[in-house]
C-alpha cells in the first residue's frame, strides 16, 4: 500500500490517477507526470519513456494497473513507472473497506430496530433503516474524514456501536428508556449521509456540510421525517435534542448540551467509539518504530503501542 512503501518498494497495483500532466524533458522529449493513489494515500510518479502510445488509455478520475519501483528525488518519495495499463476496475473497489461486510451491518441494524417496542420510534428508525435508496447510502457512508471509521460502512458500523454501546450502559441503569436510546443512537449521525461524499478514494465534504455540517443537516431530515410520520411532539423532541446535543459541548459543534440521560449516554459513548476506533485505526497505520507512535494531531499526544 502507498502508506508504506519506502525506497526500493516495488509496487505492482490497480491505482486510481488524480492527476495526470504531459511534461517536457530538458532535452524537449515528452513524459507523464501522475498523482496515483490507492485507499492509504497519494504518490507522485513518473513515466520518463514511450509517453505517446499511452496518452489515449487513461483519463484522471480513472483506474491503472501500474508497476515500478518508489525512489527518492530531491527528498521525496516518488514511483518511476515501468509499465501502466488500462483497468476495467470500479474506482469504488479501491476504496478503504471496513471489517463487516454490508451484510453484516444490515442484520446488525434489523436486530436492534426489531427490539424497540414503542410504535413511533419503530416508525420513525424503520423510515431510516428500510431497505432502499438511504439505507445504501447510509451503508456506502464513511464516518469520518479523517480521525474515525474512515471506510465504506464506517457510518453504519458506528450507528451501531454506539446503539449497542448504549444498550450495554442501559443494563447498569434499568430506568434508562431502552427505545429511545435505540432510535436516538441510530440517528444521531444521520446528516453525515449529506456531510460527507466519496470522491474516488478520498473523503470530501459536501458543500452543504461545509456550511451546515452533519448536526443541523440531521436536524432537518430527522424533522422532516417526525412530521410526515406524525410522531408525538415529546417523543420527536427527545430525538431531536439527541441529534443535537451528541456532540456534548457547543464548542465541539452541539448546538445545546445533553439534558436527559438517554442524551448523555449517547453523548459519552459516541466519543468513546469515535476516540477508540480513532486511536486503534492510528496505531494500526503508524509507520513509528518502538513503542510510541507518531504525534496525533487531533488528539493532541503520542499514543502508546506498548
Amino acid at each position: 500500500m502507498i502508506k508504506g512503501c519506502k525506497e526500493g518498494t516495488h509496487i505492482s497495483d490497480p491505482l486510481l490517477v488524480e492527476r495526470k500532466e504531459l511534461l517536457s524533458k530538458r532535452d524537449g522529449a515528452p513524459y507523464l507526470s501522475l498523482l496515483l493513489r490507492d485507499a492509504t494515500g497519494v504518490i507522485e510518479a513518473r513515466v520518463w519513456d514511450n509517453v505517446d502510445p499511452l496518452l489515449p488509455l487513461f483519463q484522471e478520475g480513472e483506474v491503472v494497473k501500474v508497476e515500478g519501483e518508489v525512489k527518492v528525488y530531491n527528498g521525496r518519495l516518488h514511483l518511476v513507472v515501468s509499465s501502466i495499463e488500462a483497468s476495467n476496475i470500479p474506482v469504488e473497489h479501491l476504496r478503504p473497506q471496513g471489517p463487516f461486510p454490508k451484510e453484516e451491518l444490515i442484520q446488525g441494524i434489523v436486530d436492534l430496530t426489531a427490539q424497540i417496542e414503542d410504535p413511533h420510534y419503530k416508525a420513525l428508525t424503520d423510515h431510516f433503516f428500510t431497505p432502499g435508496p438511504l439505507l445504501e447510502r447510509v451503508l456506502q457512508a464513511p464516518g469520518g474524514k479523517r480521525v474515525h471509521h474512515v471506510w465504506v460502512g464506517g457510518l453504519a458500523q458506528h450507528l451501531l456501536g454506539v446503539a449497542r454501546g448504549s444498550l450495554d450502559v442501559a443494563s447498569f441503569y434499568p430506568n434508562l428508556n431502552r427505545d429511545l436510546l435505540i432510535g436516538g443512537a441510530l440517528l444521531h449521525d444521520i446528516g453525515k449521509v449529506r456531510e460527507m461524499t466519496w470522491q474516488g478514494l478520498a473523503v470530501e465534504y459536501t458543500d452543504e456540510g461545509r456550511l451546515l455540517g452533519h448536526v443541523a443537516l440531521g436536524l432537518e431530515m430527522v424533522s422532516r421525517a417526525l412530521q410526515e410520520l406524525e410522531i408525538p411532539e415529546d417523543k420527536g423532541l427527545k430525538i431531536l435534542h439527541i441529534v443535537v446535543s451528541h456532540h456534548g459541548e457547543p464548542d465541539m459543534g452541539a448546538l445545546k448540551r445533553p439534558k436527559f440521560p438517554e442524551a448523555l449516554v449517547i453523548h459519552y459513548v459516541d466519543q468513546m467509539d469515535a476516540k477508540v476506533q480513532g486511536s486503534l485505526s492510528f496505531m494500526e497505520a503508524d509507520r513509528q518504530s518502538g513503542s510510541w507512535t507518531a504525534f496525533h494531531k487531533v488528539f493532541q499526544r503520542y499514543l502508546y503501542k506498548g
